[in-house]
């Protein structure tokens, strides 16, 4: 017997197919997966039987189009999990304001976009998950303005949400991770990847499997008394 369907935005990516694969060992279904068209999705989708749906977070009516076809496949959903991203780590003398739009238009107002079209599909008692950063606490030491400024952003946007869909039942948390071996991760020279490691109270990178495993816990039954909470997954780097 599955849990109920769950949509899972950048399905692809090194943390989001983690969260797919999670998502399915725990018994979520239907999986709607939503990312950029191309055989990534079609092949993750045939791995795990869920269903692929294109999005493209940086148009708003891509993300409407979106979901109006996942509405098709799900008359309501019992999570959404926003795990797309796109690292920048342009500082302020060096980012040009469009640079600056399309990071926010991904990190942060397509997130938003996918909230307010699935605010009335999600069930009361129900769960958003977003994913935030490190970045998003420490201003960007190593990351970008842009990135930083966007992943601040989404704890805010976390936190507002949970306010207002309480009355609901519907949790609101976001995950921020520290430096996780992800693809996204090669934006990184080796020697830096080898600094985040060294200055990790753990002493090493952290996994996609290890974030997959905190929004489990968020999207679970046991955690239905945590909402507007950020829960860090970054080896001790930071400790609130």
């Amino acid at each position: 017997m599955t849990k109920g369907a769950i949509v899972i935005v950048g399905a692809t990516g090194g943390i989001g197919s983690a969260v797919v694969q999670r998502a399915g060992k725990d018994g979520y279904g239907p999986l709607i997966l939503m990312d950029r068209p191309g055989p990534a999705l079609d092949a993750i989708a045939m791995e795990t039987g869920g269903h692929a749906v294109s999005i493209d977070l940086t148009d708003a009516e891509s993300i409407t189009a979106a979901f109006e076809s996942a509405r098709t496949l799900a008359p309501s959903v019992y999570a959404l999990v926003l795990a797309a991203g796109v690292v920048d780590n342009g500082k302020l003398g060096d980012l040009e304001a469009a640079r600056w739009s399309d990071i926010l238009a991904v990190n942060l107002t397509g997130p938003f976009l996918c909230c307010l079209a699935a605010r009335d599909w999600i069930v009361d008692g129900g769960r958003i998950v977003t994913l935030g950063s490190l970045a998003g606490r420490t201003g960007g030491v190593i990351t970008g303005t842009a990135y930083a400024a966007s992943k601040g952003g989404i704890e805010s946007l976390t936190k507002s949400m949970a306010q207002e869909l309480a009355p609901r039942r519907i949790t609101v948390n976001c995950v921020a991770p520290g430096a996780i071996e992800t693809p996204m991760l090669a934006a990184h020279p080796p020697e830096r990847k080898a600094a985040m490691s060294a200055s990790t109270p753990l002493k090493r990178l952290g996994q996609p499997q290890e974030v997959a495993a905190a929004i489990s816990y968020l999207l679970g039954v046991d955690a239905g008394f945590t909402t507007g909470s950020v829960l860090a997954v970054n080896g001790g780097l930071r400790m609130d």
